[in-house]
């Protein structure tokens, strides 16, 4: 049966639509931002609706179809406003997580279905999700791409594919949000200003080093190629509170569950030369690793592949070759259907 919505919650949904909509056409206008944040801030229904409707473009960005960076480039080529970096300031915005990180409430629903089709299809396909991804960050990266950011402090980020983050500096602190993919950190130490990452609910404060931080599905981890990080998880039980150096790692679980890892310095980031190296590690580390060097899809057949334990150094920049070394390593093949689709399945 249809649910009894209250007509200011439906009011509510359908301005949040018509925002992201406005905010796609016009993503630089100034003006435009400031009357957004007027709508957002006016009432609590306001703000609960835009962070609804924020979420379910962040799901739908994960299941995108294989072909939406081509359609992207298509809009654009005709309507270049939609490709345009938002580089003004983001106050009062929080990162909203994927709708697949938490269920979707029935607001979120009734989000979907007040879309009418041809609108819905269009947002979706084409931009939305970074659309929302732009709101929050303040440096984002595509397929295949790396990109070094110089901070204000004299430190420095590069991140790597299909990356975003947001930075926040203030007098008595400097704060990174990475909000998607991964990104390392070379950082200028200021004792006065601790530079700290945060990725989710995991916090990572620079003790004068270099490090990365990688947002993986169900889990984070942190690496240190020089210096010192101290890695603090509120969330768990009892809480984490960790010091690494170089050549360490820590993969902390959404459950809490940690993993200490070593490895060389140096391969430590190594992604940023287009390399990911791993010894003894689970395959789906690499196909995950190769997912966002990857203009389409990679999907897996088979039950036993992704956790055969692989060791190597594969070339991110060939996502395709190097998913079929893998394959042939290991008693498994690649068959590609297009140009943006590749099935590993057992041999």
């Amino acid at each position: 049966m249809p649910e009894d919505r209250d007509p200011d919650v439906t009011r509510a949904d359908a301005e949040a639509l018509d925002w992201i909509v406005t905010l796609q056409e016009s993503p630089d206008d100034a003006a435009l931002r400031r009357r957004f944040e007027l709508w957002r801030t006016a009432t609590p229904l306001n703000a609960a609706a835009w962070e609804e409707t924020a979420q379910v473009y962040a799901g739908i960005g994960e299941t995108m179809s294989a072909h939406a960076d081509r359609w992207r480039r298509l809009v654009a080529d005709r309507e270049p406003s939609l490709a345009s970096p938002i580089v003004a300031a983001r106050r009062r915005r929080r990162f909203v997580r994927p709708a697949a990180a938490r269920p979707v409430r029935r607001r979120g629903r009734a989000v979907v279905v007040a879309l009418s089709g041809a609108a819905a299809a269009a947002i979706a396909v084409v931009a939305l999700p970074d659309v929302v991804l732009r709101w929050q960050a303040d440096a984002v990266t595509g397929t295949g791409e790396v990109r070094a950011v110089p901070l204000a402090d004299g430190s420095l980020a590069s991140l790597g594919p299909d990356s975003a983050i947001r930075v926040d500096y203030s007098d008595g602190e400097r704060r990174i949000s990475l909000l998607r993919g991964q990104a390392w950190f070379d950082v200028r130490h200021d004792a006065a200003r601790p530079f700290r990452v945060t990725a989710r609910d995991v916090q990572t404060t620079d003790i004068g080093t270099a490090f990365e931080v990688r947002l993986d599905p169900g889990n984070i981890r942190v690496g240190v190629a020089s210096g010192i990080v101290r890695v603090d998880y509120a969330k768990s039980a009892p809480p984490i509170s960790e010091r690494l150096t170089a050549g360490q790692s820590l993969v902390i679980q959404a459950s809490g569950a940690v993993a200490r890892e070593s490895t060389a310095p140096s391969l430590v980031g190594a992604w940023r030369d287009g390399q990911f190296a791993v010894q003894d590690r689970p395959m789906r580390e690499v196909i995950e690793a190769l997912r966002p060097w990857y203009g389409g899809m990679i999907l897996v057949r088979s039950d036993t592949l992704p956790d055969r334990r692989v060791t190597g150094v594969y070339d991110l920049r060939d996502p395709a070759g190097a998913l079929t070394a893998l394959a042939k390593a290991y008693d498994g093949r690649v068959v590609r259907i297009t140009p943006w689709l590749m099935i590993l399945s057992d041999g």
